[in-house]
């Protein structure tokens, strides 16, 4: 059996966090602050966005195609050097 005690106050800490933001959004909307904020995007940011949006689009698609025909494979070691480093990021090690 696996030990994980040593990363209990991270995962406390990560959902301290999505409450406390959870709160702050309820204050906002509770204050009706109806100011509009404008962001004005150039042409060039826009494209890139869209080319972005399309290939994550693409991406995605063949993923759950890949899971529809039961071809997508699932490397385990890959996922958990992936969850060992964002707890060592959050850790700041």
């Amino acid at each position: 059996m696996m030990k994980i005690n040593k990363y209990t106050n991270v995962v406390s800490s990560i959902n301290n966090t999505k409450h406390s933001k959870k709160d702050v959004e309820k204050e906002v909307s509770k204050s009706g602050s109806k100011e509009a904020v404008q962001v004005n995007i150039s042409k060039e940011a826009q494209a890139l966005l869209d080319a972005d949006k399309a290939a994550f689009s693409e991406r995605v698609d063949a993923i759950k195609q890949a899971i529809q025909n039961g071809e997508y494979q699932v490397d385990p070691d890959k996922i958990s050097e992936g969850l060992v480093k964002a707890l060592q990021d959050q850790k700041g090690l």
